[in-house]
Parts: C-alpha cells; sequence; structure tokens
C-alpha cells in the first residue's frame, strides 16, 4: 500500500492564539478605561497640579492599552485564519482518503470532529466521528467499519 501525503491539520494553534488573545482583551479593556478615568480627573486639575508625570503616565496607559488591544485583535484574525485552513486542510483529507459522494464537515471539539458523509455507493454516516491520525490522515469510525466488513 502506497502512503499517502496528507495536508496539515493543525487546530492547536488556532486555540493558543484564541486563548492569547483573550487574555490580552482582558488586560487592554480595563488599563483603557482606567487611563480615560485618569485623563478625565487630570482634565478637572487646577493649573499647578497638572504635572508633566502624571501626563506622561496616563499617555504611557492609554498606549499600552491600546497595543494590547491591537495585539488581541491580530492574534484573534491569527485564530480565525489558521482555523479555517486546518478545516479547508481536513476537508481536502477527508477527500483524498475516502473519495465521498458527498460530506458536510461539522463541528471540531478539538480532538475529533463530527462529519456527515455519503460514499459513492449510497451509503450514508450522520454526525459519524472524524479523528487525526498520525501524518494527519483523517479517519472515520463508521466508514472503516462499513469499508472492513464489505471487503470480507
Amino acid at each position: 500500500m502506497e502512503a499517502q501525503n496528507y495536508a496539515v491539520v493543525d487546530f492547536m494553534t488556532p486555540m493558543m492564539h484564541l486563548g492569547v488573545g483573550g487574555i490580552l482583551l482582558v488586560f487592554a479593556i480595563p488599563l483603557i478605561i482606567h487611563a480615560l478615568f485618569r485623563r478625565r480627573r487630570f482634565a478637572r486639575l487646577t493649573e499647578g497640579y497638572q504635572t508633566y508625570k502624571s501626563r506622561s503616565s496616563i499617555r504611557t496607559e492609554m498606549l499600552t492599552g491600546a497595543l494590547c488591544l491591537a495585539a488581541a485583535l491580530v492574534f484573534g484574525v491569527l485564530a480565525w485564519t489558521n482555523y479555517s485552513t486546518a478545516t479547508s486542510n481536513l476537508t481536502a483529507n477527508i477527500e483524498q482518503r475516502y473519495q465521498p459522494a458527498e460530506f458536510t464537515l461539522g463541528s471540531w471539539n478539538g480532538s475529533w470532529a463530527t462529519v456527515d458523509i455519503t460514499l459513492e455507493d449510497g451509503t450514508r454516516f450522520a454526525d459519524s466521528v472524524v479523528v487525526v491520525r498520525a501524518g494527519n490522515e483523517p479517519f472515520i469510525e463508521d466508514v472503516w467499519y462499513h469499508t472492513r466488513d464489505n471487503a470480507d
């Protein structure tokens, strides 16, 4: 049997990007809100109490929050694009391995996905579990049992 080359299916990297983006977002929002309150309070001070040090500190806090917000957005976009790539690679791998007449990829839960698949002979499997084996090979348990039984 000839070894097949499958596209890389990596669902872990988008999850890590989403986690980092979420942490940055949780850090950025309170920081920006605090900087806005400080700036408003600073504007109400009389002329002698508005120091350069306070103004610089508020500016630094606002800039840090904005940079964290921008980084969170970048990590969110990275998570979305990597998830889309992993999904399309999994779809291509399933088509390469099983040559289905039609199939619909369902949700991914981190370790396996669901798929509704119809084979060329018309056999349909609803909500079958797809796992990714070593070498990015997709494995659909119901289809394997079906094709093994027909081979006997």
